[in-house]
């Protein structure tokens, strides 16, 4: 497992390669590149800002605005990496078919990294020319660390763009414009050239486990996702039907008979990792395995992580830091105390997977006798409460309950349906006959001569907008720290580690790598292998196993136009299981190009509202349309976003990407 840390500090220490031009002198304070590259702590300090820049969609990211996608503006020091805003904005928020903050695309994104792109050509140009100070050996592992770098820049803009200009040397900034401005290459080019670095990395990296540093299983690891990426893009390109000049020489979408090679990469890659050690943490307490490998540094199932500080022993200027604790909890006391519940899972998240039902065969609501009986129960995976807070649930750190109960009904005669009208907060003439909510939370009033609690004091309320309070019944527990309670006191204090690379990852990818080959080339052991790997993680999960369906049923194309059958669709579904809240999910729906199928015209999100019904003494559950009532839209041109107007401004020979 490898960790990243306390490599951000050194880029405060003397990452910096300037000299005074008429003296040829290096300024005090300022270590040149002939000392930094003499040495492991100097490599470490040349490396550190572009270890920190990497584009890794973590806790702070935000795709829109200054953040260029990845919330850091190297401009302004490392402070936009350190606000609470991204986390507002995150893909976190776009919970699977729910609409969510921040999902804008276009020209929203921004990202052009060339210049750190130039400093690792740099260093892996003039590394060699130091090569007395090290073995063999040691040089290949540094090589091996800067081509991962660079191959972690380059699938941060090429899944955004499709082709961009490969620059694997480094330019005279005083040559003629003619000679440093570059047009696109094809985007099969790009994640060829993505490939080859990692193969390198993955062949020559380090094998030992170093804070701060990436080695050949980082490597892998993206390998796995990278060319998983690659292999969608080819196979499932040709449906969105782009045309102009970008598509027609290749720099959007490659030929479908691509895939196969980029699908055995990823697959390779994933069997690599298996062979080297990497497991599932698991254990006989299900909820408590999957707490632990979302939240703390776990040896066997973590490749590469990075850490965080908080404000009590920082340097200030330097230090990362994030907020996930205090903008998920809720504003109740020993839990948030700023913000709060700005990120919220819906039901369209939380009922794909294992659960109560909350309907009957007749179309009402199941009655519940405890609002506990929800999830307090071996129907509910052990992944799901170890994922979302449900109402009732006890806060570990704050010993405190969590209560979301959403409001009363003073009778419910009805079904699910007249309850859940698609309307803001699903009011219509039933839900006004019956229903009573409130605007603060821990609200009482007299009903029928009787008083009585409205609502819990954690919501659900109508009055608190959308931060401070659940409004959708749940809230998020992955990832929220089961150690350190100081992450929720202020903005800044969280030390939660991010996960970039885990197994649990690599089983995802391996799963539908290998379905996917199996499709390909008529392999059915390889259909299998697929099902065997998603059973390992539903083993892990504590959720019942999948049994393969033989001859499955084609469910994409009706919905599509391109077929994807309950087999994959299971795998695909896995995947948001496993990984929610760990932003890929945004770009899986992008590389499946089913984004805009799934968001025709507009989606609301749904809530698992829970309402007590007075004259039964029962409790329901309730998907109504959250109270906020916004709508996700994702457009067909989305699928590439626009090349960074500012780029195109300064090469001429950028051609734009075509739909916009």
């Amino acid at each position: 497992m490898i960790n990243f840390k306390y490599i951000w500090a050194a880029a405060a220490l003397g990452l910096a390669f300037a000299s005074c031009s008429e003296m040829d002198l290096e300024p005090k304070g300022i270590l040149s590149e002939n000392t930094l590259l003499k040495s492991d702590e100097g490599i470490k300090k040349y490396l550190a800002l572009i270890y920190q820049d990497c584009p890794i969609e973590d806790f702070n990211y935000g795709q829109n605005g200054d953040q260029k996608g990845y919330a850091v503006n190297a401009s302004n020091g490392w402070h936009p990496g350190n606000q609470w805003q991204p986390q507002k904005s995150s893909p976190a928020s776009v919970t699977f078919e729910a609409a969510g903050r921040a999902t804008e695309f276009g020209d929203g994104w921004e990202y052009w990294p060339y210049d750190r792109i130039h400093d690792i050509n740099n260093f892996l140009e003039q590394l060699p020319t130091y090569g007395s100070n090290y073995t063999e050996q040691q040089m290949n592992e540094y090589l091996a660390e800067g081509r991962f770098l660079r191959a972690y820049y380059y699938f941060g803009m090429v899944k955004r763009y499709g082709g961009v200009p490969i620059i694997d040397r480094t330019l005279d900034p005083t040559a003629p414009a003619d000679e440093i401005t570059f047009p696109r290459n094809t985007e099969y080019e790009c994640w060829k050239f993505i490939e080859e670095d990692l193969k390198f990395a993955m062949e020559y990296g380090s094998t030992t486990k170093m804070a701060g540093r990436a080695n050949r299983y980082a490597a892998a690891a993206l390998m796995s996702r990278a060319m998983l990426y690659a292999a969608c893009n080819a196979k499932y390109g040709g449906y969105i039907v782009t045309t102009g000049e970008a598509t027609n020489l290749g720099l959007m979408g490659m030929p479908s008979d691509k895939a196969q090679e980029f699908f055995q990469a990823s697959y390779d890659a994933c069997q690599f990792l298996h062979d080297a050690g990497f497991s599932l943490h698991d254990g006989a307490d299900k909820e408590k395995a999957f707490v632990e490998a979302t939240t703390i540094e776990v040896a066997d199932e973590d490749i590469f992580v990075k850490l965080y500080t908080d404000r009590t022993d920082a340097i200030w200027d330097t230090s990362l830091f994030h907020c996930w604790d205090v903008m998920t909890l809720p504003t109740v006391s020993g839990m948030s105390s700023a913000v709060g519940c700005a990120i919220q899972p819906t039901w369209e998240l939380a009922s794909y997977f294992e659960h109560p039902a909350i309907e009957d065969e007749n179309g009402c609501p199941v009655r519940f006798d405890r609002m506990e009986d929800f999830w307090d129960t071996d129907k509910m995976e052990a992944r799901a409460r170890a994922t979302i807070f449900f109402s009732g649930m006890t806060e570990p750190l704050s010993g405190t309950v969590i209560d979301m109960q959403a409001g009363v009904y003073t009778s419910y005669p009805g079904t699910v349906a007249d309850g859940t009208e698609e309307t803001v907060r699903s009011e219509n003439d039933y839900t006004n006959a019956f229903r009573i909510r409130a605007q603060q939370p821990l609200t009482s009033q007299e009903v029928n001569g009787v008083m009585t609690k409205i609502n819990g004091n954690a919501g659900q309320c109508d009055g608190t907008g959308d931060e401070g309070y659940s409004y959708t019944g749940m809230l998020i527990r992955k990832m929220v720290s089961t150690t350190d309670a100081t992450g929720r006191q202020d903005l800044m204090y969280c030390k939660t580690p991010w996960k970039v690379f885990r197994y649990g990852e690599i089983l995802c990818n391996w799963a539908e790598a290998a379905y996917e080959l199996g499709e390909i080339t008529g392999n059915q052991s390889l259909r299998q292998e697929a099902i065997d790997h998603v059973n390992e993680l539903r083993a892990r999960a504590g959720a019942t196993p999948y049994t393969i369906k033989g001859a499955p049923e084609d469910i994409g194309s009706p919905l599509y136009g391109f077929r994807i059958d309950e087999n994959l669709q299971f795998i695909r579904d896995e995947r948001v299981r496993e990984l929610c809240f760990e932003n890929q999910i945004l770009f899986d729906l992008r590389r499946w190009r089913v984004y805009d199928q799934m968001f025709l015209d507009g989606k609301y999100k749904h809530t698992l509202s829970c309402y007590y019904v007075i004259d039964e003494g029962k409790y329901i559950f309730l998907p109504e349309v959250e109270g906020q009532g916004r709508r996700t839209n994702f457009y067909r041109r989305w699928y590439y976003a626009q090349i960074p107007g500012g780029a195109i401004s300064k090469n001429a020979k950028l051609i734009r990407n075509d739909g916009y």
